[in-house]
């Protein structure tokens, strides 16, 4: 076998193992951005939770039975929450199905930097917001992402995942919310 031969071979192999391990990065990092079977499930059900919103009222997935629930956990340190957030108010507001609810959830911040983001904005928080004190329903969740938004039937069954903004202008969301 001549050299170039040689070369062209390991070039060839150089730049096949290359492809395939970022293909292979780019698939292990889309899989730990949000559970995959929580992205995937058209029939899983949403873990338990019990959560008091800061104006006291107690919160769970077995509450959110009967109706649909929209969950947003978000931070108040995010830059895409705080512009998605009074999109939502105004959804909230006036376009909201009837047999939806909307539940958000602040985490990865202290209780007093959630309080003080929710009161410096009060025309925003037209809806029901608690505090997940010890992450533990953001890990439930498997939460990665702020915001994530999680649409449950009204049997608690998850149907939608979506990490990231724009929610509102999914046309999952839509079909699903219909």
């Amino acid at each position: 076998m001549c050299r170039s031969s040689l070369y062209d071979n390991r070039s060839s192999f150089l730049r096949a193992t290359v492809l395939g391990s970022t293909l292979c990065l780019f698939i292990l990092m889309a899989h730990s951005f949000v559970n995959p079977s929580l992205a995937q499930s058209d029939s899983q059900v949403a873990p338990d939770f019990n959560v008091s919103s800061l104006d006291g009222e107690h919160f769970s997935n077995y509450k959110l039975e009967g109706e649909q629930a929209l969950l947003m956990f978000w931070a108040p340190w995010c830059g895409v929450c705080q512009r998605e957030l009074p999109k939502i108010a105004r959804f909230y507001k006036h376009d909201l199905p009837d047999d939806l609810q909307v539940l958000t959830i602040g985490s990865s911040a202290s209780l007093q930097q959630v309080e003080q983001y929710v009161d410096e904005h009060p025309r925003t928080f037209v809806f029901p917001t608690a505090y997940d004190a010890n992450k533990s329903i953001a890990e439930d969740f498997n939460i990665r992402a702020f915001p994530t938004y999680i649409l449950l039937d009204e049997d608690g069954t998850i149907l939608l995942v979506r990490p990231g903004g724009g929610i509102l202008n999914d046309q999952r969301f839509h079909q699903l919310t219909q």
